[in-house]
């Protein structure tokens, strides 16, 4: 037993310098330019992020040096220089959701879809046409992640999921991107420094990004050190 939890240790270690280098958090710029977003939510243009790989995206969602996402929050708001990390949830919540709330594999695949350019039905020529495309996607994430909203009934991408997963509970199932392989993660976003350090209980919008394999895994370790760490304190 001591030699199992020896070597467990040292998973653990080793995992621990991997996820905290992963983790580290870096100061990324958000803003919106008009011909992509309607209303409060998305399309968001998200500035030096360092876990968007432009070659994953296609050129129709990358505008200015960044690239467009959408939020997951109905109920928390950002814009300018912000810190941010990377997980697989949105960490307050939002205006329905449990808190964290692990992103839906519907949201996830929409994300991903608009992400490749194929977004079926949504139009990404710039102007009143992708904007209210925009509305309409952003709609159905709210609606997929519990948020306060109306039920989007009419809403083309709401159709679209329910067709692809069958079931609003389906769709509303966690996202799990070991199984679903949607290359998907969330940038959470915190407040400025305050006297030198974060402030991470001034939390920001989070915004969905398309990452490549090697920032999921290191999101993925970050869930089984934790896993671990529970396994060694009961050996």
């Amino acid at each position: 037993m001591r030699k199992v939890n020896s070597s467990l240790a040292l998973v653990v270690a080793a995992m621990a310098v991997t996820v905290s280098a992963w983790a580290v958090p870096v100061p990324v710029s958000l803003t919106r330019y008009p011909g992509y977003y309607s209303g409060t939510g998305g399309e968001f243009t998200v500035l030096n992020s360092p876990w968007a790989n432009p070659s994953l995206y296609d050129h129709v969602v990358l505008v200015e040096g960044g690239f467009q996402s959408f939020c997951l929050e109905t109920d928390e708001y950002t814009s300018g220089i912000k810190w941010a990390d990377l997980s697989l949830t949105a960490i307050r919540g939002g205006s329905g959701g449990p808190e964290p709330d692990p992103i839906s594999v519907g949201t996830a695949w929409l994300y991903k879809e608009f992400a490749k350019g194929k977004l079926q039905g949504y139009k990404y020529d710039k102007g009143p046409d992708r904007e209210e495309s925009a509305k309409y996607l952003q709609q159905t994430i709210w609606w997929l992640e519990d948020e306060k909203v109306p039920e989007p009934s009419g809403n083309p991408f709401y159709g679209l999921v329910l067709n692809k997963f069958g079931s609003l509970d389906d769709a509303r199932a966690d996202y799990n991107p070991a199984t679903h392989g949607y290359g998907v993660a969330v940038v959470n976003m915190y407040g400025s420094l305050q006297d030198g350090k974060i402030d991470w209980n001034a939390y920001k919008q989070d915004m969905l990004v398309l990452v490549a394999d090697g920032g999921l895994t290191l999101v993925m370790l970050g869930i089984g050190l934790v896993v671990l760490a529970a396994i060694r304190r009961r050996a």
